[in-house]
């Protein structure tokens, strides 16, 4: 995995609302490029709606069996 390491220089009495104005652009920037990535792999996918769909029932029917549901 790569490491981005990035140093600012913050005054003190902005150093919360800093580092609270930083994580939110990070998760943002995270979940953005998870969905780049589902895009992209969806993209290549030669399922069709109903297959995924169909596919996604029988999940939802194993996964209730196995916990008693």
């Amino acid at each position: 995995m790569a490491e981005v390491i990035l140093k600012v220089d913050i005054s003190p009495e902005l150093k919360d609302k800093f580092e609270t104005a930083l994580d939110k652009v990070v998760k943002q920037f995270v979940r953005r490029l998870k969905f780049s990535i589902a895009d992209e792999i969806l993209s290549k996918s030669k399922l069709t709606e109903k297959q995924a769909f169909e596919l996604a029932d029988d999940l939802k029917e194993r996964v209730a069996k196995r916990h008693g549901l």
